[in-house]
C-alpha cells in the first residue's frame, strides 16, 4: 500500500484497471546532465497519468486525437503506422523490430514429438520463411531476430557467417520436412494442440503456420485463449504441446546474455524446457558456466561464450520463429526529450510537454 522509493515520481493516486497518476518527487537527487538543460533538477513534468486501455483501437484514437502523449505498450504495424500518418502528418516517430512470433514445446518430455530434433527442424523447414518477409511483411522484416537482436552486435551472429545447416533451416523445404519426420518415427505426420492467444497478430500467424504444417504432415489443433488465461499457462508452465508467443525474443538481449535464462532451468522464460533440470545440455550448460566466470570482470570473454552458442541453438531449434517485422512507435511532436524509448526509466524524467507547440496544434 505504501510504496517507497528514490524515482522522479511518486504515485498519488491509482484506479483499479483505469488509470494511475503520478506527481513529481520534490526531492529527487537526479540532474541534467547534458545539453541545453544541463544542471537543471529533474524532472521536468510535475505529473504524469498513465491511462489503462486495453483495447489497441482506442489507443490509438486517443493518439489520433492528442489525448494522449505517446502509447507505452504498442509499437504500430506498418499498415497502422501508415494510417496514423495520413491523418497525423506531424506526428513524431522511430523505426522499431517487433518481436517474431515463436513456437516453443517441450523438449523435456521423451514423449513429446517436439523433444525430437528432426521434428523441430522438419518445422522449421516446412515453413516458408522467405515468402513471408517478401509477401507477408513486404520485405520489411528481419529473417533472424532470435536468440539475439542485430543490433547486440557482441553476441549476434549474421545469417551469412551461420553454418549452412543452420541457414538451411530458414528457407524452405517442405519435401526434407517430410524426411525427417519419417527419421524421427512420424512417417505419416502426428497431431498436436497449439496455444495462442486471441489477438489479431498472434491468429493470423497461427492459421499460417497450421497451413504450412498440414502440408507436410502436421495436423495443428489451434486452442485460442484470452491473453490473461495464456499469460497464467506461460507462468504456471502448463502446456504440455506447443505455444505461439512473442517470448523470448531477440530484444532481452541482456537476460538472454548473461543468465541463458531463455535456454535453461526451470524459469518461465525457458519456455521450450531446455536444459532442465539444469546441466541436461551440457553444451549451453558450460556456455553458462564461461559466462558466470566473466560476467563483472571480462564481458567480452563473457559475450563470446553466448556468441560462439548461437549457432547450436539455431541448429537445435529450440524455437521456431517467424520473421520479424519492422514497426513503429509513436508519439506526438509536442512531448520533447523522447525519442521511442521503451521502459520510462530511461526517459520520464527528462520528458516535458511543449505547451506552445500543442497549443498551436489545437490539441
Amino acid at each position: 500500500r505504501d510504496v517507497v522509493g528514490t524515482g522522479p515520481y511518486m504515485i498519488d493516486d491509482y484506479i483499479d484497471g483505469s488509470a494511475a497518476k503520478y506527481i513529481r518527487n520534490p526531492n529527487y537527487w537526479g540532474v541534467n546532465p547534458v545539453g541545453p538543460g544541463k544542471g537543471d533538477k529533474l524532472p521536468y513534468a510535475d505529473e504524469v497519468t498513465w491511462q489503462i486501455v486495453p483495447d489497441y483501437s482506442t489507443r490509438l484514437a486517443a493518439l489520433r486525437t492528442g489525448q494522449a502523449e505517446n502509447s507505452f505498450a504498442d509499437i504500430l504495424t506498418k499498415e497502422d503506422f501508415e494510417t496514423i500518418i495520413e491523418s497525423n502528418p506531424e506526428i513524431k516517430y522511430a523505426q522499431m523490430i517487433i518481436d517474431p512470433i515463436q513456437i516453443s514445446g517441450r523438449v523435456d518430455l521423451a514423449d513429446n514429438p517436439f523433444s525430437k530434433k528432426e521434428v523441430r527442424q522438419a518445422m522449421m523447414l516446412a515453413i516458408d520463411h522467405p515468402s513471408i518477409v517478401a509477401d507477408l511483411y513486404g520485405g520489411q522484416a528481419e529473417l533472424l531476430d532470435s536468440p539475439a537482436r542485430k543490433w547486440y552486435e557482441s553476441i549476434y551472429v549474421p545469417m551469412e557467417e551461420l553454418p549452412e545447416t543452420v541457414q538451411e533451416l530458414y528457407g524452405y523445404n517442405p519435401e526434407k520436412a517430410k524426411d525427417l519426420l519419417s527419421q524421427a518415427g512420424y512417417p505419416d505426420g502426428f497431431k498436436m494442440t497449439m496455444v495462442l492467444q486471441n489477438t489479431p497478430a498472434h491468429e493470423e500467424a497461427g492459421s499460417l503456420i497450421k497451413s504450412y504444417f498440414d502440408q507436410v504432415g502436421i495436423d495443428l489443433t489451434l486452442q485460442v485463449v484470452e491473453p490473461t488465461i495464456f499469460t497464467g499457462m506461460w507462468i504456471g508452465r502448463e502446456v504440455e504441446d506447443l505455444m505461439l508467443s512473442q517470448f523470448p525474443g531477440g530484444n532481452g538481449a541482456l537476460f538472454v546474455r548473461y543468465s541463458f535464462g531463455f535456454f535453461r532451468g526451470p524459469n518461465f522464460f525457458n519456455m521450450s524446457h531446455v536444459n532442465d533440470p539444469v546441466g541436461t545440455d551440457p553444451v549451453i550448460e558450460n556456455a553458462y558456466n564461461i559466462q558466470s566466470e566473466n560476467v563483472m570482470i571480462n564481458y567480452p570473454a563473457a559475450d563470446k561464450a553466448f556468441r560462439d552458442t548461437v549457432p547450436y541453438i539455431l541448429e537445435n531449434a529450440f524455437l521456431i520463429p517467424l520473421p520479424a517485422p519492422y514497426g513503429y512507435r509513436v508519439w506526438q511532436p509536442w512531448l520533447k526529450d523522447y525519442y521511442g524509448e521503451y521502459y520510462p526509466k530511461w526517459w520520464l524524467q527528462y520528458a516535458w510537454v511543449d505547451q506552445e507547440l500543442k497549443a498551436s496544434l489545437g490539441r
